[in-house]
Order: C-alpha cells, then sequence, then structure tokens
C-alpha cells in the first residue's frame, strides 16, 4: 500500500472556514472572554486629564491698514518653521519659571511635556496645555500665550538683524564654496575627457570597428601564409620532376634508320652466321649509314615547356607575396596597440563615471543649499524691509482659554473597541493556527488523496441522544427482529443511541443507512473472497472501531441470509456487553481458555448472535497466539456464514496483528479529525495487503461532504416521522 503525500491537503472554502470555527470556538471565544474585560478595566483606571487652549495671532500695530499685503507669502514659510520659532520662544527656562512661579505650580511639574502648540493657519496658533485640574491648566494656557506676547515684541527686531548677519555670512560662504568646487570639477573633465561616459558609446564603436580591421587583417595573413606554403609545396613538387634541365635534342630521320638496321641485324645474327650475305650487307649499310650520323648537325631551339612555365611564375608570386605579408603583419601590430589604447577608455569609463557623478552630486547638493539659503536670505530682506515701511505686526491673544468642561483624554470607547478588535484577531488567529497544525482526515476525499486505499463507507456522527421525532416504541421492521421479538423500550432505545447503536435506536437515521450500505459492500466482497472472518481494527483507541463492528454486525444480520456473528476481540478492554446493555458474563477470553461449547457463550440481539469479551486474561498475546483460537475459529466457520470480531488497536499492542493473521478480511476504522496520518501510515506497513477491504470514515459532517445535499433531501423527505 503506498502513500501519496505526508499528510492531507484541505481546502478553503467560506463553509469550511464556518465550520473550522464552529469546531475551534474555544480558541475564538477564550480572547473575547478575556481581553475585553481586561481592556475595559484598563481604560477604566487610566488618570481623565483636560486641555486648554488660547488662539495668539498678529495684528497690525496700525488700526485699518492691511500689513499683510507687504509680507512674503506665508505659504513659502513651512509649519515645521513656525512651529520651531514658538518652541524657542516658550520653551526657554526663564519664560517657564515665570509662568510656574505666576499660576503656583508645584516644583516637580513638568510644564515643557505638557505645552501642545498647533499651527491654526498663517498668522495663528494654539497654545495648549494639559493637566487634571480644568482650571489650572486654563491658567497655565492663558499665562503662557501672555509670556509669548511678551517675548516676541521685545526681541523681534533683535532676532531679526541677528538673522541676517548670519544669513549673509552663510551665503557668501556657500557661493565661494560652490564656485571652488565647480572650477575642479570643470577641469577634471577636461583632464579625462577621452574616457568620460559621454565617450563610451563613441569608444566602444571605435574598437569595434579596430577589432574587426584587426580580425581582417589576421584573415589576409592567413591566406597568405597558406599561399606561400603552397607555392612551396608545388615548387618542390616541380623540381623533383627536373622540369627545367635541358632536354635532348631531337633525333634525325638518319638516327631513327639507323637504330632500326641495328635492330635488324640483331634479328640477322640470331637466325644465321656472320659470314651470311644478308648479314654482311646488312653490317655495311649500317657502317655507311654511321658515317653520315657522326657528321656534327646544329642543335635546333625548342620552346619551354607548360611546367616550366608554371615553375617560373610560382617563383614570381613567392617573390611578391613576401612584401605585401610583411606588410599586413605590420598593419595589425598598429591597430592592436589601437584597441589596446580603446580598451583601455572602455575599462576605465566605469570608475571615471562613478568619479564624475558623486563630484556632480555634490556640486548639485551644495548648489541646492545655496540656492534654498539664498532664497531665505531674500525672503528675510523683504521682511526687515516690511518692518520698516510699516510700523509691522504685534502678536496678541485672540481667544483666551477656557475651562474645558469635559476631558480629553482618555477615549474609553477606543480603547474599549480595540480590545474587542483585537480579542477577535486574536481568536481568528488561533482558529488559524489550530487548523493548521491539525493534520488529521476529514473528509473521504482527504483520505483518498493521501492513501492508495479505498474509503467503503462515510458515517456521519452520531449523536448520544434520540432525535426529537423518534417514537417511543420501535416498529419491527422486516428482517430485523422476529415477529415474536418483544419490542425494545424506550428505555433500552436511549441505552442504544447514547452507546451509538443507530442500527438499533434510529434505523432511518443517515448512519444507520451508511451501516447498511457498508454491510452490503462486505458481504459482497466476502462472498467474493469466500471468506468468513472479518477483523475491524484502527491505529490507535477512541476512533469508533466497536461502535462499527457493533453496526455493521447488526446491518450484517439485517440484510444476510445467513447466520452472524460478533465476537469481541479486545480482550483488554471489550465494549461490546456495554454498549448492548448485557451484563459481564464470560466471553471470548474464558471460551479461548477452556474447553466448553461453543453456543455456552454466545448470547443474541435480534438476527445476531454474540460473544463478548469476558474476563481479562493474565497474557491476551499468549492466549489469541494459542492452538486454541484456531481450533475455535475453525469451529465457527462451520456454524456461521459471517463472522465479525472486533479487535483492538494495532498499535502499540499485538493482538490485533494475530487476529488479523487469522481473519478472510481486514476493515480498517479511521476517524475524522482524529487519526494521524503518521500512525495510519505506519499501521499499513505492517499489514497484509491481500485481505484489506478499505476504510470505514466515521464522525463524518456530512455537511463538509460534496453529498451534503443528498443527506438533507433524504432527511427531509425519506426519514420524515409523523
Amino acid at each position: 500500500m503506498n502513500m501519496n503525500n505526508g499528510a492531507p491537503a484541505k481546502g478553503f472554502s467560506p463553509f469550511a472556514v464556518l465550520r473550522s470555527l464552529k469546531r475551534r470556538k474555544f480558541y475564538l471565544l477564550v480572547p473575547l472572554l478575556l481581553l475585553p474585560p481586561a481592556t475595559y478595566y484598563y481604560a477604566k483606571r487610566l488618570t481623565q486629564t483636560f486641555r486648554a487652549r488660547a488662539l495668539v495671532g498678529a495684528e497690525p500695530l496700525i488700526p485699518g491698514e492691511q500689513a499683510a499685503n507687504n509680507r512674503v507669502d506665508p505659504n513659502t514659510v513651512s509649519a515645521q518653521e513656525e512651529l520651531r520659532a514658538i518652541r524657542e520662544t516658550l520653551f526657554n527656562s526663564p519664560a517657564l519659571e515665570s509662568v510656574a512661579r505666576d499660576v503656583a505650580l508645584p516644583p516637580s511639574e513638568d510644564i515643557k511635556s505638557k505645552i501642545q502648540i498647533q499651527v491654526d493657519g498663517p498668522e495663528s496658533f494654539y497654545i495648549g496645555y494639559e493637566g487634571s485640574d480644568p482650571e489650572q491648566v486654563a491658567k497655565v494656557a492663558n499665562r503662557l500665550a501672555d509670556v509669548f506676547v511678551e517675548r516676541t515684541s521685545n526681541l523681534r527686531d533683535q532676532q531679526v538683524e541677528q538673522q541676517d548677519d548670519v544669513l549673509d555670512q552663510e551665503v557668501d560662504r556657500l557661493r565661494n564654496q560652490l564656485t571652488a568646487q565647480e572650477e575642479v570639477l570643470k577641469a577634471y573633465k577636461e583632464r579625462v575627457s577621452q574616457e568620460l561616459p559621454e565617450r563610451l558609446a563613441t569608444n566602444l564603436k571605435e574598437l569595434e570597428n579596430v577589432q574587426e580591421q584587426i580580425r581582417i587583417k589576421s584573415d589576409q595573413i592567413t591566406e597568405a601564409e597558406a599561399r606561400i606554403s603552397s607555392i612551396n609545396e608545388e615548387l618542390k613538387s616541380l623540381e623533383k620532376q627536373q622540369v627545367m634541365q635541358d632536354e635532348p635534342p631531337a633525333k634525325t630521320p638518319e638516327q631513327l634508320h639507323l637504330e632500326q638496321l641495328k635492330m635488324n641485324l640483331n634479328q640477322l645474327l640470331a637466325r644465321y652466321t656472320p659470314e651470311n650475305p644478308e648479314v654482311i650487307r646488312a653490317q655495311k649499310e649500317i657502317r655507311d649509314l654511321e658515317a653520315v650520323t657522326k657528321a656534327p648537325t646544329k642543335a635546333t631551339p625548342h620552346p619551354p615547356t607548360q611546367a616550366q612555365m608554371r615553375y617560373i611564375d610560382l617563383q614570381a608570386e613567392l617573390k611578391s607575396i613576401g612584401p605585401r605579408l610583411a606588410s599586413y603583419r605590420q598593419q595589425k601590430d598598429a591597430l592592436t596597440v589601437q584597441a589596446h589604447d580603446y580598451e583601455q577608455r572602455v575599462n576605465a569609463s566605469p570608475g571615471y563615471e562613478a568619479a564624475v557623478g558623486d563630484r556632480t552630486k555634490d556640486a548639485a547638493m551644495l548648489r541646492a543649499r545655496y540656492e534654498a539659503l539664498y532664497a531665505k536670505q531674500q525672503e528675510a530682506k523683504l521682511n526687515q524691509r516690511a518692518e520698516k515701511t510699516n510700523d509691522g505686526l504685534e502678536f496678541k491673544i485672540l481667544e483666551p482659554a477656557q475651562v474645558p468642561t469635559a476631558p480629553s483624554s482618555p477615549h474609553r470607547d477606543r480603547i474599549m473597541l480595540f480590545g474587542a478588535l483585537a480579542s477577535l484577531a486574536l481568536g481568528l488567529m488561533g482558529v488559524f493556527v489550530a487548523e493548521q497544525m491539525d493534520k488529521t482526515f476529514e473528509s473521504a476525499e482527504e483520505f483518498e488523496d493521501f492513501a492508495n486505499l479505498p474509503v467503503v463507507s462515510t458515517v456521519p456522527a452520531i449523536p448520544p441522544r434520540l432525535p426529537r421525532q423518534m417514537r417511543k416504541i420501535l416498529k419491527p421492521q422486516s428482517g430485523w427482529l422476529p415477529s415474536d421479538q418483544t419490542l425494545f423500550s424506550p428505555q433500552e432505545l436511549k441505552q442504544f443511541q447514547k452507546n451509538r447503536v443507530a442500527v438499533l435506536s434510529d434505523p432511518q437515521s443517515i448512519a444507520s443507512q451508511q451501516y447498511g450500505i457498508l454491510a452490503l459492500k462486505v458481504g459482497q466482497w466476502m462472498r467474493r473472497k469466500q471468506g468468513r472472518i472479518l477483523v475491524l481494527t484502527s491505529s490507535t483507541g477512541e476512533e469508533g472501531k466497536s461502535v462499527t463492528a457493533l453496526n455493521l454486525s447488526l446491518a450484517l444480520a439485517a440484510s444476510s441470509h445467513g447466520r452472524v456473528l460478533l465476537i469481541d476481540g479486545d480482550l483488554r478492554r471489550p465494549q461490546v456487553h456495554q454498549r448492548l446493555g448485557f451484563e459481564p458474563t464470560m466471553g471470548f477470553s474464558d471460551l479461548l481458555g477452556s474447553g466448553a461449547d461453543v453456543a455456552f457463550y454466545i448470547k443474541k440481539i435480534g438476527n445476531l448472535d454474540v460473544i463478548t469479551g469476558g474476563s481479562e486474561p493474565v497474557n491476551p498475546v499468549g492466549l489469541l497466539a494459542a492452538p486454541r483460537t484456531r481450533e475455535v475459529l475453525a469451529q465457527l466457520r462451520e456454524q456461521y456464514d459471517l463472522i465479525v470480531v472486533d479487535s483492538p488497536p494495532l498499535i502499540p499492542i499485538a493482538d490485533s496483528h494475530i487476529l488479523a493473521g487469522l481473519a478472510d478480511g481486514v476493515l480498517l476504522v479511521v476517524r475524522a479529525r482524529k487519526t494521524q496520518p503518521q500512525l495510519f501510515q505506519r499501521i499499513l506497513k505492517d499489514l497484509d495487503a491481500s485481505n484489506v477491504i478499505g476504510v470505514v470514515l466515521n464522525d463524518v459532517e456530512f455537511a463538509a461532504t460534496p453529498y451534503a445535499y443528498a443527506y438533507h433531501y433524504y432527511q427531509r423527505h425519506y426519514s420524515a416521522r409523523g
């Protein structure tokens, strides 16, 4: 059996979020129950503070004159500069000491930290003060406004003159510094004009042209050298043929006739004796002809051959290639030097670019400082001229501070709202983290994505209480109970429902119908494999294997035409007798430990025969592994058509491994949101895959499945009771 992934993949949808909130409501409720009360308690313990403000503004000294027409545009002065000027005037130690003395503040009072200044307009601002006493904060705010007006009226002229002197000196210094820096930058650019970034594209283009010329010269040199080598090889070949040596003169007809006579003489000597007349006559002709041919003959000149002409042409071509090859090499060397020069310029360009950029940036920053300071100087001069041409402005208290009627802080409603929102966010985060850490299975699709095992049935959660529509007495259904079987009492139905025996307590429920479908599938599989013993087990406890075994056995007994037996094989923690309401008597463990008849240990409920777990043995593993167990199961095979064994979990005991080895089929029970994938993966490695039928996924929220509509439709139309 193969695993597809290490953990099941969980989907996301609005319904999944709602289900997560429902399951993890504890994570959501705890912050909602703890954080808002704590925030409320914290807000109630905060000390109330009051705030009073006095409005101070500038007015012309001469009534009716619009002094603002002669002032600089107030938009050119930033709010930060105005605040800084006001703070410098107020946050002066002598000024604060006079305020504290006049208002009778305690020596430990930190006045500076409680002063608030807010610019209201171009020529007005608020001076505020905070404290716990409403009347005192109003007195302090008014006194601060009075101190500001007094100090500004006395120091206005002195400040203007001092500011002008400082600005003039700073402007001159920056002007000189800017001029010197621009001269240095200009000289630097002239010195490295060829390596400047502006020349980079030109240098790169020139470098490419020179490199192309070098390549052309290299090709020409290679061609010339190859041609020289080819000419030398051809000359050597012609010299071996001795084409330049003089050829012998052509033979005359007499010489050719003499050679023919000598050949005839040799033939005659081979046939006759030297005294033969024919031989003597031939010898005489030869002597006469030799006398004629020995006379000197003038040699006739003959024209040069084609090979000789080729040899002469190759030598001439070889002499002409030499000077041309030397010229190519000289030109290539010159181009190489030129390319090296351009490469140095290109490589040096980034460094010069950074240097020029830094110097240009420094010059630009210095110029910006100079221009800003120069504008400030001109503004100051305009202000001073306006002060001299007019009588100027003076600050006055436009609105005195009033005693506050309500505290300015804390904002308890905002704090509590923030606490409620924070608790909600913390709860949602807790739900999200818990869901991300939960690696269990929630639906059949998630399990099938994780393991290559079929989900035989998906059983929804069974409530521990009977539905409201449940009748007090369950009417007998065909096949469920014999016609003469006593009907279950309401107390018995409640007991069955409490123990989640849905097949008996609520046969029309979705869970009961799912167990019926499971019984049909298991019965078909067992008949196809010709098996009779089915073992139900799980990875660990609390996964619903006993509930599944009990309901499946009842459903098999109702749908099967043969006999069905349920054996409680969990000898350590037997539960079948408790869920069915049987008294704790002897059962399967006692049957294996004795030689008594099987019929003595069988109990009945409806059409189902049951063997309970019995007394707890000392060594359950040894008891199950004994030959007696095989004998009992073999005997039961002959008596029953199908035997369902409720075995203990596979981890960490060996009981189920023994029972699974004795069974014909194994059905694994997985509980939604409970079974850990790592544990389930471990048990699959220890089981024989050939007899594993599949998985029953129980305790599933059917609203989370794709078949929720079908379940709701069944509940409304088919399971409705009168």
